[in-house]
């Protein structure tokens, strides 16, 4: 009798067990889907804002509290065009020509920094790790690491359009950029999770 009972309460163990896991498994795997569908939305809200000059979808998308801009020449400042850019700027402040008015310098041009849009398909878009460490540095310091993500990659004519995501997931980028006799160029919108969306907290162009 005292096997039995002994035997029974294993089983009951082993089957709570095994629903725990299955529970714990179902959840990790809706988590991983909501976030895969608000990728999706993010980086699709932020082609329409830029491929069509939506400055209400542009603001919807942009982190309120403000989107930091940087602008880092590797030669020079190109044209005269100023000194480098690093700022957090609000994000009501862009045009109608999705441009952030800059004092002394040329407007930073959302649509010149990204020429690739609309994204035909965000889901067919190449998806490359970016290294952790990024998650504890200011955004100008980014240019190191996104290389890195980015080593071989194609030169081409055209940057081709790709998704970086962090290691642990903090931050979501998407990027038009590629590697020219060893030089990064391009452009790198860096969206984060807050209060459950992704947000576009920062704006990164090297040239």
């Amino acid at each position: 009798m005292i096997i039995r009972i002994f035997i029974f309460l294993a089983v009951t163990f082993f089957v709570s067990g095994c629903n725990a896991e299955n529970d714990k498994s179902s959840s990790t795997g809706d988590r991983s889907i909501a976030v895969n569908q608000e990728v999706e939305a993010a980086f699709g809200s932020f082609s329409n804002a830029v491929s069509e000059k939506d400055v209400n979808v542009f603001l919807n998308l942009a982190d309120p509290k403000g989107v930091y801009l940087v602008r880092k020449f590797t030669s020079g400042t190109l044209g005269g065009r100023g000194p480098e850019l690093s700022e957090l700027t609000d994000p009501k402040k862009i045009t109608e020509k999705l441009q952030f008015p800059i004092k002394d310098q040329t407007p930073y041009s959302i649509r010149i920094q990204f020429q690739e849009l609309p994204i035909t398909s965000v889901k067919a878009l190449s998806n490359r790790p970016l290294s952790a460490e990024v998650e504890t540095l200011d955004f100008d310091t980014w240019g190191p690491f996104l290389k890195k993500s980015l080593i071989g990659t194609p030169e081409s004519a055209d940057r081709l359009p790709i998704m970086l995501t962090s290691t642990n997931s903090k931050y979501y980028v998407y990027a038009e950029a590629q590697i020219i006799d060893d030089i990064l160029v391009g452009g790198f919108a860096v969206f984060a999770m807050i209060d459950g969306q992704l947000k576009l907290v920062a704006l990164i162009e090297l040239l």
